[in-house]
């Protein structure tokens, strides 16, 4: 509202072709530094809510990957069971969460005498354990690889941040800008304003707004 009594007061000063008071000028001068400002710390705004998502993706993959990576090995070498959770359930989630990549290759270093695993519908799921201890250690390299790899997968689901809102406030800024230097440019050389300038300050009232 304040840009508009001011750009009414434009519109008067110049159309009677007055000479500006310097009050005036100075309120558009510390207007425009102000709009500066603002632009400037809502880049840097802007840049620290990109940063912060990034940081939390790498803590997100971090402990995923340690997690999996856990409940890989645990079915490797155990046989593991959970309380007030089936047994076939608990076998299926895992299963799920794991993906078929690491699941393939945990049924290859599965130790010895672990029994079979099957989901809820009797699928087979974990197969019974043949692998050796040397032979797990071995692939422990290529397991972390693929779990790595199904994380990174998962990772790119969530949705990124959407930033455009400090995009659409950034182009407000700079109509209001534009703006002020029409102003600034007519009070400057104290000239009356034509009609076609005139619609142009009211144009770029009109984005401002939208």
């Amino acid at each position: 509202m304040r840009m508009l009594r001011i750009v009414g007061a434009l519109v008067f000063a110049t159309l009677a072709a007055c000479t500006t008071p310097p009050e005036i000028k100075q309120a558009l001068a510390a207007k425009d530094q102000a709009y500066a400002e603002n632009e400037r710390l809502m880049q840097q705004y802007r840049e620290l809510v990109s940063n912060v998502t990034t940081r939390h993706l790498k803590w997100y993959r971090y402990v995923q990957t340690r997690l999996q990576l856990d409940l890989a090995l645990q079915w490797a070498t155990t046989n593991p069971h959970m309380a007030d959770v089936p047994d076939a359930a608990l076998a299926e989630d895992d299963a799920a969460l794991l993906g078929p990549d690491v699941l393939t290759l945990i049924n290859t270093i599965r130790l010895q005498a672990l029994p079979e695993r099957r989901g809820p519908n009797g699928q087979p799921l974990f197969a019974a354990g043949s692998g050796e201890m040397g032979t797990l250690v071995q692939q422990l390299p290529d397991l972390i690889a693929r779990v790595e790899q199904r994380v990174a997968a998962n990772a790119k689901n969530p949705q990124a941040v959407d930033l455009t809102a400090f995009d659409r406030y950034r182009s407000n800024v700079d109509a209001l800008r534009r703006i002020n230097g029409l102003i600034k440019h007519y009070l400057d050389i104290d000239v009356t304003a034509s009609r076609a300038d005139v619609q142009a300050l009211a144009d770029a009232l009109r984005t401002v707004r939208r």
